[in-house]
């Protein structure tokens, strides 16, 4: 196995101790320790991936997984199963109207089902090895799906994760929401796109939270030039989440993989950041608009080095490409929270589609986070639930395409944003589906009108 202790600031190294976790509580809970990449079927992708990488010697928070041994409990024990199937049996997915009441019915099913006492003692127990203090430990918990972070399917923000979560009766209430987020309308649409069974259940991962100073995504390609010898890392302010989440802009920089030189650094004004809340909520937002921060550089030359050394170790345990998600705590020390492999880099770029004027006039300028060239008619909103207005081929305007605008993704010639990066969940997805998506505009939603006839370029432009 490859290991990348040297490559690990002194205060993120590896803790020994994650690797003499208690046994397995009978079938419902695995600890990291006991995982390995080959265990997908019980832990999902995220999970067995968190315990590949912690047997890599990768600086790993400790944690566990709800096993979907779990959830095959939780879903039978009370003939959940057979509500769900028998309710969404003819779902629609391209029909908006539909699959928004099919997947609130669901998703209602689950969330007033009760837990079988055995699968309740086996997380709380669990929950209390991870915290034993008497102030509960704050946890992220985060959703692992059977066919997640794969090489065919990221399933990239499809299910839902939640930050910072303390105490055993709020943790459980999470493992439920994360099992019912899957059938949130995106969700359904996505998983029976890719050819997946409605019912299809989901590990759940529980993993120390880190209370992060910073956070991002790295991959170790250039996902949209396919270029192996490059590694982009996008970072931002506190919680990741708003980098995966498309809900800032983030810095952007480019390391050469042979020397991890840096090739490319580009600061963008960050507008806010989330941090995990002391006053015993989740997250609250912290407006960044007169804070220095805003349009500081998030990373420095020695950060920059030790996360291409992560990424390039990663990459050679794996074999392949990796986006990768890491995280900065007050002290220095550098986190690793998730792997999975790049989803597309063996696509060629979206064909050029329908009746595309010559570009004269640049009306916005962003960075192409998905290849390919197309034309439409604009269509600017302001939320998902405004999808019945956006007819096949107009090219979707938004401020951010977080991943419940999946369904309309699939409608629209291409996807415009005024925030986001190329690390961001929807930029992936919309790579996945082979849609030109443009981020980091600034201000495409007030530039670009509704009906204005646009050409949507690979380099990052909307002209007329």
């Amino acid at each position: 196995m490859t290991t990348v202790e040297s490559a690990v600031l002194p205060r993120a190294e590896h803790d020994p101790a994650q690797l003499a976790a208690p046994p397995r509580h009978e079938a419902y809970i695995l600890h990291f320790s006991r995982l390995s990449r080959g265990d997908v079927a019980i832990a999902g992708g995220k999970g067995a991936n968190l315990g590949e990488m912690l047997h890599a010697g990768l600086p790993v928070p400790p944690g566990f997984v709800v096993s979907l041994a779990a959830w095959e409990r939780f879903a039978t024990a009370s003939g959940l199963r057979a509500r769900i199937l028998a309710r969404g049996k003819d779902v629609n997915p391209d029909n908006p109207s539909a699959l928004q009441q099919v997947a609130a019915a669901l998703r209602e099913i689950v969330l007033e089902t009760e837990f079988p006492a055995d699968v309740r003692a086996a997380i709380a127990d669990a929950y209390r090895l991870l915290s034993p203090r008497r102030t509960p430990t704050g946890v992220a918990v985060r959703s692992s799906a059977a066919a997640e972070d794969t090489a065919e399917s990221s399933f990239a923000g499809i299910h839902e994760s939640y930050l910072n979560v303390r105490g055993a009766e709020a943790l459980l209430h999470r493992v439920r929401s994360c099992w019912a987020s899957a059938y949130a309308p995106r969700a359904i649409y996505y998983r029976l796109k890719k050819g997946f069974p409605l019912d299809m259940g989901l590990a759940v991962v529980v993993q120390r939270m880190v209370a992060s100073t910073k956070s991002g995504v790295m991959f170790t390609a250039e996902p949209t030039t396919k270029d192996r010898s490059r590694i982009v890392i996008e970072a931002a302010w506190g919680l990741g989440e708003v980098v995966v989440g498309g809900q800032v802009t983030p810095d952007r920089y480019v390391l050469d993989k042979a020397s991890l030189a840096v090739v490319t650094r580009e600061a963008h004004d960050k507008t806010f950041l989330l941090e995990a809340d002391r006053k015993g909520g989740e997250t609250h937002r912290v407006d960044l608009a007169k804070d220095p921060r805003h349009a500081a550089a998030v990373l420095g030359d020695a950060e920059l080095k030790t996360l291409g050394e992560l990424a390039k170790a990663t990459e050679t345990h794996y074999g392949s490409p990796q986006d990768i998600e890491f995280c900065v705590d007050a002290s220095g020390a550098l986190f690793l929270v998730q792997t999975r492999p790049i989803t597309t880099l063996g696509e060629a770029p979206a064909p050029l589609v329908g009746d595309v004027p010559a570009p004269k006039v640049p009306l916005v300028r962003g960075l192409g986070a998905s290849p390919g060239i197309r034309s439409g008619n604009v269509r600017v909103l302001a939320a998902p639930d405004q999808s019945a207005t956006l007819a096949p081929g107009e090219i979707l305007v938004a401020h951010h395409t977080s991943p419940d605008w999946v369904p309309l993704m699939r409608r629209a010639a291409a996807v415009v944003a005024d925030a986001g990066g190329m690390t961001s969940h929807a930029a992936i997805v919309s790579r996945e589906l082979g849609i030109p998506c443009v981020v980091a505009t600034t201000d495409a939603t007030i530039r670009l009108a509704n009906g204005t006839l646009v050409t949507v370029d690979e380099i990052g432009r909307a002209h007329v």
